[in-house]
């Protein structure tokens, strides 16, 4: 990060999304020996060589094939696909051609929208979380919970109520474990990736799948970054009804006035 007062950036964690804790294997090894469920994962090197990309795509057939796959998830280290998530994230079946297009697409997808990769691909687990027919939906209860120094500090949606989320379309047999909803599971999930993680400030992500189970799918790094285009900092991580505590909020004392040095990155937006 270019340079900043020491007390702000302590205080508001300025950095970007190049930081190392924006990566998905800074925080792995220590969330997947947790008792806390989380889908099977894999990681794939990506080598660049100016505009191409490198994978083993045999790599990722081999762990699907390992774990009886016949689908999977894919994103970078730092974002799963930005736009089109079916097209860039989700292989539907254990084939090579499958495989190279959606992560194309991803990389394609990300790259448009300026988004770094950090070196991997991160494959995952397919979990069943469409509670409706509709494939550009995203149908399923979930809950963002902000942890600061080892303590839970609240989580969007504010009510299981909101965080249940399923459209109108939603499948009837799955109408009972909607209405069912509620957030103690995901909170004490939570509470023990809050211990864990408790040297920094994270949004952690669960989402229930067509089972009941809660899963957490990714911890985001709760930090402030420039937005160039919009000339004023932002959160790193969404904050939904959270936001009058957020990084940007709780210190906007502390960020007045304060800005970046100058660079010369063309065509980024953070």
């Amino acid at each position: 990060m270019n340079s900043l007062t020491h007390n702000v950036s302590r205080l508001a964690l300025l950095t970007d999304f190049e930081d190392e804790r924006c990566r998905f294997d800074h925080y792995w090894p220590r969330l997947r020996n947790l008792d806390v469920p989380v889908p099977k994962t894999t990681f794939v090197p990506l080598e660049s060589d100016g505009d191409s990309y490198r994978w083993d795509t045999n790599e990722i057939l081999a762990f699907m094939e390992r774990n009886g796959y016949d689908r999977a998830f894919v994103r970078t280290q730092v974002k799963a696909a930005t736009v089109r998530l079916r097209e860039g994230s989700f292989i539907h079946r254990p084939d090579a051609t499958v495989v190279d297009r959606t992560i194309a697409s991803l990389l394609n997808q990300n790259d448009q929208q300026s988004w770094p990769h950090g070196g991997g691909l991160v494959v995952r687990e397919w979990l069943d979380f469409d509670f409706c027919p509709h494939p550009t939906h995203t149908c399923h209860p979930s809950v963002r919970f902000f942890i600061d120094d080892g303590e839970v500090l609240g989580h969007t949606p504010t009510t299981a109520e909101k965080a249940s989320h399923v459209c109108t379309d939603g499948y009837v047999y799955l109408e009972s474990l909607v209405a069912d909803v509620d957030l103690s599971a995901p909170r004490r999930y939570a509470e023990r990736v809050a211990d864990e993680l408790s040297e920094t400030t994270w949004g952690i992500d669960f989402i229930m799948s067509t089972n009941g189970e809660w899963y957490c799918v990714e911890c985001n790094f709760n930090g402030v970054y420039w937005n160039r285009e919009e000339k004023r900092w932002w959160n790193m991580c969404g904050q939904g009804e959270f936001e009058p505590w957020s990084p940007v909020e709780l210190h906007s004392a502390a960020l007045r006035g304060v800005k970046p040095s100058a660079d010369d990155r063309v065509g980024r937006w953070w």
